[in-house]
């Protein structure tokens, strides 16, 4: 047989050897935000916040009269101020801007209205009127504004239900237990 002739046909070929499995491979998906830093969570709490609604669970009835704020929720027994003294200055700033920030584009509107003749008198006078009321106005949605942002970044723990959500603030038993908050309820099943 010459050694450049083909090699005749083996039905039985000698096993082929094993490929080396693959290296395995790690997938590069993106972490999960944490809970604190979900947007839909912010979105939640702020939209039930702009409603005048407890942030945390939704319950409507939080303020007592346009300015007083209960002292927790009727609901979720979530306590506003959160233990700390200073706890609604983030509040009072929001309302600070808010306030401002009302006045400035009522301003610029009423220059660009009123452009070459602006009635300089008059607008002042009604940029006056105008600051008084707004601060009054937004008050309640700063509170509940801040609230939300906290809640966000800071969730509920036990220490900031009254009661550890269990009694009702005059001391009797709650007829049906409150529902947990956000961050304390179980993940969902998948």
């Amino acid at each position: 047989m010459c050694p450049h002739a083909p090699a005749p046909f083996d039905p039985d070929p000698p096993p082929a050897a094993p490929r080396p499995a693959p290296p395995p491979t790690r997938r590069h998906a993106t972490p999960a935000a944490p809970k604190e830093l979900q947007l839909s969570r912010l979105a939640r709490h702020l939209g039930r916040a702009l409603l005048r609604r407890c942030p945390n669970c939704g319950a409507r009835g939080i303020f007592e009269l346009w300015l007083v704020m209960r002292e927790e929720c009727p609901r979720c027994h979530l306590r506003f101020d959160r233990g700390e003294d200073d706890y609604f200055i983030g509040s009072f700033t929001i309302n600070l801007v808010v306030a401002e920030l009302i006045v400035c584009i009522a301003a610029l509107v009423g220059i660009l209205a009123t452009w070459p003749d602006v009635p300089w008198m008059g607008l002042k006078w009604a940029l006056i009127a105008l600051i008084i009321p707004v601060p009054a106005l937004f008050y309640p949605f700063a509170k509940t504004l801040w609230l939300a942002v906290d809640l966000t970044f800071r969730p509920v723990r036990f220490q900031d239900l009254a009661g550890h959500g269990e009694n009702t603030t005059d001391g009797k038993k709650a007829s049906h237990p409150p529902p947990l908050p956000d961050s304390l309820a179980p993940p969902p099943q998948r």
